[in-house]
């Protein structure tokens, strides 16, 4: 009988400890759809250095974090080499959407706010991926996106004619 009660608190332990360790880049695989993987999955609410530690087989590395409304954030990780957005919810810490954008800082800036289309102003909000040009008050659209706050998702929208404000970007922490 003791020795059933111990192989029991013994694999309890383990099935425990294993779940705990669990996070929403566990399943990730480099070559997968990441993207797929990603969506639905649970945050954990730790600090980035223990999750970055648990994934160096995916080359996970945070590279940062935007307040995109008052639930939203936009969580930026390179993962298996490649750049993605994380569409996050504040309270329940759970991915909702997740992009894939090119990572060359030395041509491109991400941006998140309002956009004009052909000189006339979107009143969405959107996440573009701009190409940099220096001395200009805006700067064109490779690629953008719709963030729906409703949905809590990314609909891609047309990049023509697209321009956003030229925001200098913070200097690295």
């Amino acid at each position: 009988m003791k020795i059933g009660i111990y192989s029991l608190l013994v694999l309890s332990f383990f099935c425990g400890k294993s779940s705990f360790a669990s996070d929403a880049f566990s399943a990730i695989k480099c070559g997968s759809e990441i993207s797929k993987k990603l969506i639905g999955k649970q945050v954990k609410n730790e600090k980035v250095v223990a999750i970055e530690a648990r994934h160096t087989r995916i080359g996970l590395k945070n590279v940062g974090t935007d307040d995109i409304s008052e639930g939203l954030l936009a969580g930026y990780w390179m993962i298996c080499g490649n750049k993605y957005i994380l569409l996050e919810d504040k309270k329940k810490l759970r991915i909702h959407d997740v992009i894939q954008v090119p990572d060359d800082p030395a041509r491109l800036v991400e941006f998140t706010g309002q956009c004009t289309v052909h000189d006339k102003e979107k009143p969405e909000l959107i996440f573009a991926v701009l190409n940099k040009e220096d001395g200009v008050a805006t700067l064109s659209a490779q690629s953008a996106w719709i963030v729906d706050e409703k949905k809590k998702a990314f609909k891609k929208t047309s990049a023509e004619g697209m321009r956003c404000e030229n925001v200098p970007s913070a200097p690295p922490p």
